[in-house]
């Protein structure tokens, strides 16, 4: 009888998570063919473009225009921007932009969007029971921010999936630890890093967290073969600086991103309508970001004049706006860059999932608050063993890290887009957590736990 239960709930589990992923990717096809991007390659995503131009037909590392038709005409190498999403870029960059091309790289993002769903659910399976792992995979599936970005050729799709996919393979370290997973799980870590150089530091908070999850015996070598497969992607792309370049990495996006990040409210001396943009309205912005050596005397000078008002923009109000909804330099709510039509503006479904992602989003990421702390405690009471708290406790490590990350550079709630997914799962593993500690025995125990 116990066994027949068994199956009738791993059936009914299997056919709600096939719902859930199909329905995501509907979203997120109606999304891609209805959207249509002012500009689709401004800004950020043109340089995306010209790297990837040049890489495939000019063999050139390159944001430079040049003479784009004319693949004799030299452009000059640069390494403004991480490799990672310019090489995904390569398969699609046949020759100069066109709608084909376009369509061809918006569709493989809902591809990759829609397997982050998939690789959510399997992550969180592992620290949560089936109902609330669903859950989790059920928010990224509705979330907008997650669904609009696929429609822009910019890196937040592809450092998603990369995130959840590293997420993955701690999740099934956790499960079974050998060395091979931990050389695995730095080579996705390396390839995330190549893609976003925001997580370039991470590796080594995650170390110090292997060697005291593990102790000194094991998590040296787990952490050693981990720092391998992590130097194995990176140390190409340093070198070929080193030799191209003469430098290791070019520091211009760091000084922007701590640039960006003194002014408190993002406002150029209380201007509304320098919002968003206020380095624009400084006539002191050319001098501040010459290099990290005046961005960081400016930084030092502004808490020198007005500490308390830095430091509660700092400390406090810094990661509230991280985790906000509305996307601060964008055309607002969830878009990046301008749209002149999106399934949001008009569909019923797109306007009711919208909704219900806008109210709970702010009660979602206070309950991830609490349940990045919660996971730090001891909650083998609640029959939570240390393979399920090893998932929790990184996820709360890589939300922290993040967090900390921006507060000391600009907190744009853009570069928050891609961590949604373990923004879901901590807040959904606050309830559980809670529920557990009152219900001890009453619980369903997450995948992971049954296995054991």
């Amino acid at each position: 009888m116990v066994f027949v239960t068994q199956r009738a709930e791993l059936y009914t589990n299997s056919v709600l998570l096939i719902l859930i992923i199909i329905s995501g990717f509907y979203l997120r096809c109606e999304s891609v063919l209805n959207t249509e991007v002012v500009k689709p390659l401004r800004a950020d995503a043109g340089q995306y473009f010209m790297y990837a131009y040049n890489l495939r037909h000019k063999h050139t590392y390159s944001h430079q225009a040049g003479k784009p038709a004319d693949l004799e005409s030299p452009v000059k190498p640069d390494a403004v921007r991480a490799p990672g999403y310019p090489f995904f870029l390569t398969f699609f960059v046949d020759g100069l932009p066109n709608k084909r091309m376009i369509s061809w790289i918006l569709f493989s993002q809902v591809i990759i969007s829609t397997l982050t769903i998939l690789f959510t659910f399997l992550l969180f399976k592992r620290c949560l029971p089936p109902p609330w792992s669903l859950g989790t995979a059920l928010l990224v599936a509705l979330s907008p921010h997650l669904i609009v970005s696929n429609s822009y050729i910019l890196t937040e799709t592809l450092f998603c999936f990369l995130l959840v996919s590293l997420g993955w393979m701690v999740s099934l370290f956790g499960k079974k630890q050998s060395l091979w997973s931990g050389f695995i799980m730095g080579i996705v870590m390396g390839n995330a890093t190549m893609v976003r150089p925001s997580l370039l530091l991470f590796p080594l908070i995650l170390v110090l967290f292997l060697l005291f999850h593990y102790g000194w015996k094991k998590g040296h070598r787990y952490s050693g073969v981990m720092l391998i497969g992590f130097a194995v992607v990176l140390l190409p792309w340093i070198g070929r600086n080193m030799l191209t370049l003469g430098t290791a990495t070019d520091s211009r996006l760091t000084v922007n991103f701590l640039h960006h990040g003194v002014y408190p409210d993002f406002m150029y001396e209380g201007a509304p309508q320098s919002k968003g943009f206020p380095y624009r309205y400084d006539p002191g912005a050319e001098k501040i970001g010459r290099n990290l050596s005046s961005v960081m005397k400016e930084i030092s000078y502004r808490f020198e004049q007005a500490p308390l008002r830095h430091a509660k923009w700092y400390l406090f109000n810094k990661p509230r706006v991280l985790w906000n909804w509305e996307i601060i330099q964008g055309q607002g709510d969830a878009f990046i860059y301008p749209v002149s039509n999106s399934p949001y503006f008009h569909n019923p479904l797109f306007r009711v999932t919208h909704r219900l992602m806008y109210m709970f989003h702010h009660p979602l990421a206070l309950l991830a608050l609490f349940g990045c702390l919660l996971a730090w405690f001891p909650l083998t009471r609640i029959r939570l063993t240390q393979g399920s708290l090893l998932v929790a406790r990184f996820c709360s490590l890589l939300l922290m890290y993040y967090t900390l990350i921006h507060v000391v550079g600009a907190p744009f709630p853009r570069y928050s887009v891609p961590l949604r997914p373990f923004l879901y799962g901590m807040a959904l593993f606050t309830p559980y957590v809670l529920i557990g500690s009152i219900y001890k025995n009453r619980v369903p125990l997450p995948v992971f736990e049954q296995a054991k």
